[in-house]
């Protein structure tokens, strides 16, 4: 079992990360990371490729994770010298298939 805690500068709390079997989703990426925290029921899929970088999920079951629980799990599932951002893409082009889920995405542009 693979355990990570987050450092305390990247949330107001420790937060334990123990990796997991990834749920069966249709179009997960080949190699995908399944994170879970007990201490707070949400769960973390990590996922890189060369083409988009990386790319993490946050969700909760019954409500938005928090900002700490997002910060959490990226500064600890994703390595620190990446930016990460969150994307709203115009309305038509949007999907939502977990009410209770938020998506980073690796930002490419120049710093």
């Amino acid at each position: 079992m693979t355990i990570v805690l987050n450092r305390e500068r990247s949330a107001g709390r420790a937060i334990a990360w123990f990796l997991t079997d990834p749920p069966k989703l249709p179009g997960l990426e080949k190699g995908t990371k399944c994170y879970a925290s007990h201490q707070t029921h949400c769960t973390a899929l990590v996922g890189y490729t060369p083409r988009y970088g990386w790319h993490i999920s946050v969700a909760h079951p019954f409500r938005p994770p928090t900002w700490n629980e997002i910060a959490s799990a990226r500064y600890q599932l994703i390595p620190d010298n990446f930016v990460m951002v969150m994307v709203l893409p115009p309305e038509e082009e949007y999907v939502n298939v977990h009410e209770h889920c938020f998506h980073l995405h690796e930002c490419r542009c120049p710093r």
